[in-house]
């Protein structure tokens, strides 16, 4: 999906990419001195914003044009053969999941090594236990899962083939070894659990389905499912506490006008 366009109100946020993000977790840097004086913005300040705003529209319409922001839920589905060309493993993964689940798209990959190795530094641990997972893969687990609790409860935390973000290689289920590495609610609750909802954004993930937006996502609160949309987009949807359906709507009305 491609939207060529750039919604004013997104781009002055502080477009923060996973490159910058260590220096961002680190520590607080100690609090700026109150200006003396608070005059106009000098033309070199006027440049400079401009700059910064420019800069911020190149790298919105990069990841438009990349796909990062492609839309995949319960009404919106991808081919049968769809399959990225850029997918590449991951560093940080369990080890008992199959290989195919531990690649990502080439951006996304690096974003999330960067993640983890973040996350390492501070004592915690990151890894992916399914990233992409094919057509087939996704049928797999669909019919397992219907076998075993029926269709009306898979359908709550399951895709149907076709319509899982997993295919686009730019979602990963996420766990750690403080939850045996299994996909559970109580995962929020870990330390691992809430560095990840709170610094994900950092380096261009998104909380995919946060609780109190299952009603908008289609799906149960999984706070181990994350996706890549690329840092100008996740760090709005991070600001405004909202959905990616939601976000994407934002920039459709803001195009029709």
């Amino acid at each position: 999906m491609k939207r060529a366009f750039f919604i004013a109100c997104i781009l002055p946020l502080a477009l923060i990419c996973f490159s910058c993000a260590k220096a961002s977790l680190t520590g607080p840097a100690e609090p700026p001195k109150p200006a003396e004086s608070a005059g106009p913005p000098t033309a070199e300040a006027k440049e400079n914003a401009g700059a910064a705003e420019e800069a911020g529209r190149s790298e919105l319409q990069s990841d438009i044009d990349a796909g990062y922001l492609i839309l995949v839920n319960k009404t919106h589905g991808l081919e049968k053969g769809y399959k990225p060309a850029d997918l590449t493993a991951v560093k940080y993964y369990a080890a008992d999941r199959r290989a195919e689940g531990r690649l990502m798209r080439a951006a996304a990959a690096e974003a999330f090594d960067s993640m983890a190795e973040m996350a390492k530094e501070q004592g915690l641990e990151l890894v992916v236990t399914t990233a992409y997972r094919s057509y087939d893969f996704q049928a797999e687990l669909y019919e397992y899962y219907v076998a075993q609790d029926g269709q009306a409860a898979a359908d709550r935390y399951s895709a149907k083939p076709g319509y899982s973000e997993h295919q686009t290689g730019l979602a990963a289920d996420i766990s750690s070894a403080s939850v045996g590495y299994k996909l559970t609610e109580s995962f929020a609750d870990t330390e691992e659990g809430k560095w990840l909802a709170e610094n994900a954004r950092l380096f261009g993930f998104i909380m995919r389905y946060p609780e109190g937006l299952e009603e908008t996502t289609g799906y149960q609160y999984e706070p181990w499912h994350i996706r890549y949309v690329g840092c100008a987009a996740a760090d709005y949807i991070y600001s405004h506490d909202i959905a990616l359906e939601e976000y994407l709507n934002i920039l459709d009305e803001e195009t029709e006008e």
